[in-house]
């Protein structure tokens, strides 16, 4: 009987490794909704760099089904076979719609600051840099949170702990549970350890970006976006009319930013898109469908 239970602990052991490997190589993204606002995290790579950075990009997207009318989407873009831990110069860039949007953004983080704002943050958010690292709070509170449950729940059931912690593994985490030993198979190790090492965790993260350069651009594929929301088919049709998303981000990195821009759109409009019956609540017309049907042609799922 021993030797039974034995065996089928080792087998949720193996099923947890295995689940971990596939999360860590196939994982990239995952969503949450807080106080209303569609909160997106996803890690991209490219190969498409003019010159070298490790970017943290922080998308703006115009979104009507959601409460807040916007969604919040950051990425952090990496150079192809470039590790999460780097010497490679930092920066944010901001993507907006237009100028509206950035005053948008910060009332709402404001209107949540008790949720998403770390104890020690001021309560006003005087620039783009402030805002930047509020946003890194919440994403941090909502990627190491669940890495701490996950890990604790990993004591007890390693299977359930791989699957939690598998939400949690995002930009700057993928490496995480193996550096800092949170392994799902279910090492002995008290609550208050997890804590430590996931904090510590964190402050290695979010330091790398802490004082990095922030950029603020009018996104013209965002614009686009935009202004086929506002507009139906007998206004606008993206397909025939001129269209702002043919224009051109200032700089060398034009075709990689608006890969990102498209790949952050689809992120948040995949499940509205691939289904018509929410087509309507979304203000997207047959014209604009069209439209998504070719922006989203190489995108896999």
């Amino acid at each position: 009987m021993k030797s039974f239970f034995q065996k089928g602990a080792e087998s949720v052991s193996a099923l947890a490794d295995k689940l971990l490997e596939e999360v860590q190589n196939g994982l990239s993204m995952f969503k949450e909704v807080v106080n209303g606002l569609p909160v997106f995290i996803s890690r991209e790579s490219s190969d498409n760099y003019s010159v070298e950075y490790d970017e943290k990009h922080y998308f703006v997207i115009p979104f009507v089904p959601s409460e807040t009318g916007f969604a919040l989407h950051t990425m952090r873009c990496l150079p192809k076979g470039v590790p999460e831990v780097n010497n490679l110069p930092k920066r944010r860039v901001f993507h907006f719609a237009h100028e509206h949007a950035e005053v948008a953004l910060q009332q709402q983080m404001l209107s949540s600051a008790r949720d998403i704002a770390t104890e020690n943050q001021a309560e006003s958010v005087s620039s783009l840099e402030s805002l930047a690292n509020d946003i890194d709070a919440l994403g941090s509170k909502l990627t190491y949170g669940m890495l701490l449950v996950g890990g604790v729940a990993a004591i007890f059931n390693p299977l359930l702990g791989a699957g939690i912690a598998a939400k949690a593994l995002l930009p700057g985490v993928t490496g995480l549970l193996s550096k800092y030993g949170l392994r799902p198979a279910g090492e002995k190790m008290t609550r208050a350890q997890l804590e430590e090492q996931i904090k510590n965790a964190e402050k290695n993260v979010l330091q790398q970006f802490s004082e990095s350069s922030t950029i603020k651009v009018i996104n013209p594929v965002l614009q686009e976006l935009d202004l086929t929301l506002r507009t139906d088919e007998s206004e606008h049709d993206p397909l025939v009319d001129p269209n702002l998303a043919n224009g051109s981000f200032a700089g060398e990195d034009n075709a990689r930013w608006k890969q990102l821009t498209i790949t952050a759109i689809y992120h948040v409009y995949k499940d509205v898109y691939q289904n018509p019956k929410l087509h309507a609540e979304a203000q997207l017309g047959p014209e604009d469908i069209r439209w998504f049907d070719v922006l989203f042609s190489n995108q896999e799922d």
